[in-house]
Formats: structure tokens, sequence, C-alpha cells
């Protein structure tokens, strides 16, 4: 090893990853998706499974689909809030779409509850 050699500095930097910032006199970058992954908002997929699964209601899944999107739905407005970013619309759409077709669900389980009362009272009465 030559005794005269000091190491050049910007490349003992122990961070341990790639610095876009620093100039390694390559001009090379990540790809874009590596840096687009570190500024997506953290709530993002978790809005997506809510409206989903809210929306799942129209394929049958009455009352378990708008329970999963009410709860995933606040988990990803409070993942995103949480990281900074605005309020997550998709989230923000399951939770209240969930709250709207549970509340439905459950008014269509009343009115059917009272109308087998109604038939069955007009049964034993026998009008």
């Amino acid at each position: 090893m030559d005794p005269n050699y000091t190491p050049n500095a910007e490349y003992t930097s122990n961070t341990g990853y790639y610095d876009s910032n620093r100039n390694y006199g390559t001009g090379a970058q990540p790809p874009q998706s590596y840096r687009a992954r570190a500024e997506d908002d953290p709530g993002k997929v978790l809005g997506i499974i809510s409206l989903v699964a809210t929306l799942s209601t129209f394929l049958g899944f009455n009352v378990i689909g708008p329970i999963v999107g009410i709860i995933t739905g606040h988990m990803a407005r409070k993942n995103s809030r949480s990281a900074g970013f605005a309020d997550n619309e998709m989230g923000k759409w399951g939770f209240i779409l969930g709250i709207v077709f549970i509340s439905l669900a459950a008014l269509g389980g009343l009115l059917g509850l009272t109308f087998a009362g109604v038939a069955g009272l007009a049964g034993i009465l026998g009008a």
C-alpha cells in the first residue's frame, strides 16, 4: 500500500446506500421507480383495499365487505395523515360508503323483521 495514499472523502461515507444528491462522477441516478416508491403515500394501498372491499357489497358480501372497508379506510386515512400527506380519498370513500352500506343493511334487516312480525301477527289473528 502506498504510504502517501489519502482516501477520497466522497467514497468514505458509511451511509450504506446510494445518495442521489452526491456527485459520484458518473451521473448515474437510480431508476425513477425507486425514488417514487419512497415518496408514495403509505396509506395508498389500504385506501384501494378499503374501496374495493366496500364495493364488494354489490358482489354479495353485504356485511363483511363494508366492515373491512370501514376498518381499512380508517387505517389508510390515519397512515396518510401521520406521514404528512393529504387526506386519503379512496380510504375516505371506502369508509363513508362502508358506513352507508352497513346502515342500509341494518335498515333492511329491521324492515324485514317488521314485515315478518306484521305478517305473523296477521296470521295469528286470522285476518
